[in-house]
């Protein structure tokens, strides 16, 4: 498993405090969410069936690993 860095984790919950996390929409097979990033909205989409995450910054798309989109959006999805 990924270990996630503790500025990732600082990022993510700074994003959730900030209320820049939305969930928009929740299906049987996904559950989408918007985050205000520094520079763009971000797509974060969670999808049920394989139980994996997705986002669409150069970070987790380039380098397939966790942003702080992404935890951010696991974080709104614990509440």
């Amino acid at each position: 498993m990924e270990e996630i860095s503790a500025r990732i984790k600082a990022k993510a919950e700074q994003l959730i405090q900030d209320k820049k996390v939305k969930k928009e929409v929740e299906t049987h097979k996904r559950v989408h969410f918007s985050v205000v990033g520094t520079e763009e909205i971000h797509s974060v989409i969670y999808d049920k069936g394989k139980n994996k995450w997705f986002c669409d910054c150069s970070y987790n798309s380039l380098k397939n690993k966790t942003c702080s989109h992404i935890v951010s959006a696991q974080l709104l999805l614990q509440k």
